[in-house]
């Protein structure tokens, strides 16, 4: 469903309003209130977890003698990254790998996250040489910053989390799974059954919601994995 299909699905199970909206912009009293908490409500079921649907892949190209590097300097699919909210480095089957550009993609190796505090005791102390970066790390101003320091050009890949995708046209489909899109009208019915005391509908979007909410998490949650034999 797209945002306007969701807010007319939200006046179906509420029956706020006994027609429309016919869009979602230039609205007035019931439906901009509808209007307002369908797209609160996805933002709001976007940042409960780290999505499986909001995860991608970057890839980030160095330069020499430069280590630090924010989320602009990295591409998702050969585009600049603007929804930017976290980097994912922590997926010891999936760590982020790095090549040397001139040597192509065949000579990719993974690399090695630490913790800041951790690669900032070893990388920034005295000098050290750059070299192959074969550590990565996140720093307090969420940039990546890598050691040691390139001696050449590398190409770095990993995975970021997206910030929420916020609906503001008619035909904006969300990106979460179609299948679970009325998750967001549930939850949506909740600020209704609230803001009109209508109990009937607050219990009945609740108990769908969490039903649907539920499902979607079995499948878009990140999959539980047995750690390795202990040493």
């Amino acid at each position: 469903m797209n945002y306007l299909a969701l807010v007319q699905r939200l006046r179906q199970e509420t029956n706020y309003a006994n027609v429309g909206p016919s869009s979602v912009t230039g609205q007035t009293g019931d439906h901009a209130r509808a209007v307002s908490w369908v797209a609160d409500a996805y933002t709001e079921l976007q940042n409960r977890y780290p999505w499986r649907w909001m995860r991608k892949e970057f890839t980030l190209t160095t330069s020499a003698d430069v280590d630090t590097y924010d989320y602009t300097s990295a591409v998702d699919g050969g585009n600049t990254i603007t929804r930017f909210k976290s980097w994912h480095f922590g997926d010891i089957y999936n760590p982020p790998k790095s090549y040397l550009e001139s040597a192509g993609v065949g000579s990719e190796s993974r690399m090695t996250f630490l913790p800041w505090a951790h690669f900032r005791s070893i990388y920034r102390i005295g000098e050290v040489a750059s070299g192959a970066p074969r550590f990565i790390t996140i720093d307090p101003n969420d940039n990546i910053v890598l050691g040691p320091k390139p001696d050449a050009a590398y190409v770095i890949t990993g995975e970021y989390h997206r910030a929420a995708q916020v609906l503001a046209a008619n035909d904006d489909v969300p990106e979460m799974p179609s299948d679970y899109h009325m998750a967001i009208v549930y939850l949506a019915m909740e600020d209704f059954g609230l803001y009109d005391a209508a109990t009937e509908i607050l219990s009945r979007a609740r108990t769908k919601g969490r039903r649907l909410t539920r499902q979607l998490e079995r499948t878009q949650l990140p999959k539980m994995r047995m750690s390795g034999p202990m040493a």
